[in-house]
């Protein structure tokens, strides 16, 4: 398939660009094994498993509001599909494949920092990094 114009989308919404800072975009595959060991010559055994997790981060360029800033939660928490669990499915394009993974994966803790407030108006953050980890089991 090839990239089709947006490198993420949860349920169904595409994260615009203008939420990705430029160069923060990372997203990967992680291998996964089971029971592995170590004959008695030293060679490694690998029993690698068919799901490779999906690993997607970026940041945020500052945010000019805190407007901004919900406006790309609230469209993130549409897409939760266990709100608590800040569970989702996403669909990413990971740039080893050159193509689009999708899997149950979830957001991971957040650390909004706000870089400065004026007058009870406008709050401004600093960049803050989201990260999606994918291989979440799912019924």
């Amino acid at each position: 398939m090839g990239y089709g114009g947006y490198l993420l989308k949860i349920g169904d919404y595409k994260v615009p660009q203008k939420f990705m800072k430029a160069e923060s975009y990372k997203a990967y595959v992680n291998m996964q094994d089971v029971d592995d060991y170590t004959d008695a010559n030293g060679y490694l055994h690998r029993n690698a498993v068919e799901l490779k997790v999906a690993k997607i981060e970026f940041e945020t360029p500052e945010m000019l509001s805190d407007t901004e800033f919900r406006e790309l939660m609230s469209n993130i928490q549409k897409g939760y599909l266990i709100p608590k669990a800040r569970q989702c499915e996403i669909t990413a394009y990971i740039p080893e494949y050159g193509d689009y993974v999708t899997q149950t994966a979830y957001l991971a803790d957040l650390e909004p920092q706000i870089y400065w407030t004026k007058a009870n108006t406008l709050i401004q953050y600093k960049p803050i990094r989201f990260a999606f980890i994918g291989g979440v089991y799912s019924d």
